[in-house]
């Protein structure tokens, strides 16, 4: 069943962004195409300009921008639009996910933190600021991107981070203070940079960011996907595999890692 939801996701975003770099192509060839022609003879013509004759230009400016002679300039200006459609397309699917995840969370957050922490969810007070330290402790980076890790590896999954493991509503101000930029921006901008660090830049498209205020205190919501390969956390010289099982993330041997990427491959 996770595999067939999988498959319709992948067709639904396939068929949004195909139907975008249509409308990008349409629009490119067949409006800016000919605009594009006849605002370059309006550039370069030096003759009076009657309304009789703007239209016969128009008509034939037109025409010519469809002609055999012409194929050049409409294939950029195909390209150009099935491009500019693909990235409409991609924000297009991105936005819709985030108003999803938005619509979702202003419903069931609540809820969700009552359940607590399982195989989908993880509570973390923070990213930076140790609450039993009272200060700053970078290690607490690693743990972030552990957690995420092991999401990916596993089935997809939520961290909420300004909760603590009790349930306990705790907000973002002290990290923010330990921040360069000291609000949700800064903060949205270091998850993607812990992530790029300890597992990779181009993991970052599997996440999604976003924040709520719960008791006057603002939280963050990473949404985490499956990703299609295998993810790892990278500190220094050690490469480790971790795995979402149960209401924890835990490190897998080589031996276990390759026995579960291997299972995975097969279903």
């Amino acid at each position: 069943m996770i595999a067939v939801s999988a498959n319709r996701n992948k067709v639904a975003k396939n068929k949004t962004i195909l139907i975008h770099i249509i409308l990008g192509v349409v629009v490119f060839y067949f409006i800016f195409h000919p605009i594009t022609m006849v605002l370059y003879w309006y550039e370069f013509n030096k003759e009076p300009i009657t309304t009789k004759s703007f239209f016969e230009v128009l008509s034939h400016r037109t025409l010519h921008s469809f002609s055999y002679k012409m194929l050049n300039m409409s294939l950029a200006f195909i390209i150009m639009g099935g491009a500019i459609g693909a990235v409409f397309g991609m924000y297009r699917i991105k936005t819709k996910k985030l108003n999803k995840h938005l619509s979702l969370l202003k419903k069931d957050l609540i809820n969700l933190i009552n359940q607590g922490e399982n195989q989908f969810l993880e509570f973390k007070s923070s990213i930076r600021f140790d609450y039993q330290l009272k200060k700053v402790n970078v290690d607490l980076e690693t743990v972030i991107a552990k957690t995420i890790v092991g999401f990916m590896n596993a089935k997809g999954g939520k961290l909420i981070i300004g909760i603590n493991d009790k349930g306990q509503v705790l907000g973002l101000e002290n990290d923010y203070n330990t921040l360069k930029l000291k609000n949700i921006d800064g903060f949205e901008q270091k998850i993607y940079q812990i992530i790029s660090k300890f597992i990779g830049k181009e993991y970052c498209a599997y996440i999604t960011v976003f924040f709520q205020e719960i008791e006057k205190n603002s939280i963050c919501i990473v949404d985490v996907e499956k990703t299609k390969e295998p993810a790892y956390v990278i500190t220094g010289s050690n490469t480790t595999f971790y795995l979402r099982t149960g209401n924890s993330t835990r490190p897998l041997s080589i031996k276990e890692a390759i026995h579960f990427i291997n299972m995975e491959r097969e279903i």
